[in-house]
């Protein structure tokens, strides 16, 4: 047997994985492939669905299927096949509402080919072609009426990712209180905040934890290791066996209580958690 035979290493992508500027620490790729030649399984679990990671899969070593969509899907990009599927029990109705009770914000439908984006916005258009995304501007009636999760975003104004991070506290107070709305009009909905000025929306249940979970046990995985820094990395991170977070983490993660912090993300926190596996996996054994 391997050192880490064992193990299923989830981690959220941005903020995570990823430095604040987007950018993937060398650290963190050294690291995934140690990992894995030891005989760890490794993923990513993140709310990027299959159109926004497709850019980043010849950067990113995995050898395991992805944890896309907040949890509401795992996709294989080899055999093109979504599995652990959990599909909105709504349809066209939904984004009417979003559309005429948040006007202000912009809604998509986050496909596994296309992103469909509702409404005209030439600096949204540019977003995503310079990210590498495929996007197809529409209207309700031409959008998808079966879907596994929506989003929600604020203005775009550039084409990074940070965008979405930063704000004020009232802009903060605004998309909370969006949120709560959403939650309270569609119970059976959940509503995830992955960024300041980001809403996701799924199907209540939907999450990253029993995503995790699942393909750790087709797998044959007996220890699920996840590592995150946003509340919607919280389902996994109170699933997992063992779970950790950058220093640089949301407030809101550390009083989750049940992480164990590792370097800040631009220095490498993936590198950080195969760190102390190495350190904690002879006890793990005993």
């Amino acid at each position: 047997m391997q050192q880490f035979s064992d193990i299923l290493l989830v981690s959220d992508f941005d903020r995570t994985l990823t430095a604040p500027d987007s950018s993937i620490p060398p650290a963190n790729l050294q690291a995934i492939q140690s990992f894995m030649e030891r005989g760890g399984s490794f993923t990513v679990g993140t709310g990027r669905s299959a159109p926004m990671y497709r850019p980043y899969l010849d950067r990113i070593p995995t050898n395991a299927p992805l944890i896309l969509y907040n949890g509401a899907a795992v996709y294989d990009f080899d055999t093109k096949t979504l599995s652990e599927t959990v599909w909105m029990p709504t349809g066209r109705e939904l984004l009417d509402y979003l559309v005429q009770s948040f006007p202000e914000l912009w809604l998509e439908v986050q496909g596994v080919d296309y992103h469909y984006l509702i409404g005209d916005d030439p600096a949204r258009e540019a977003f995503y072609r310079a990210n590498g995304v495929a996007a197809r501007t529409v209207r309700v009636d031409e959008a998808p009426a079966r879907y596994h999760k929506l989003a929600l975003f604020g203005p775009f104004t550039d084409c990074g990712v940070s965008q979405f991070f930063q704000g004020t506290p009232e802009e903060d107070a605004y998309f909370g209180a969006c949120q709560a709305r959403i939650m309270q009009d569609w119970p059976m909905l959940q509503a995830e905040r992955a960024a300041m000025k980001i809403i996701d929306l799924q199907a209540r249940g939907a999450g990253k934890g029993s995503a995790a979970r699942a393909l750790a046990r087709r797998l044959g995985r007996k220890r699920l290791v996840c590592v995150g820094d946003a509340m919607n990395d919280a389902s996994m991170l109170q699933e997992a066996d063992l779970a950790f977070a950058p220093a640089d983490c949301a407030p809101a993660v550390k009083a989750l209580g049940c992480c164990t912090l590792v370097r800040p993300c631009a220095e490498g926190s993936i590198a950080g958690v195969v760190e102390a596996l190495e350190r904690l996996e002879p006890a793990w054994n005993e």
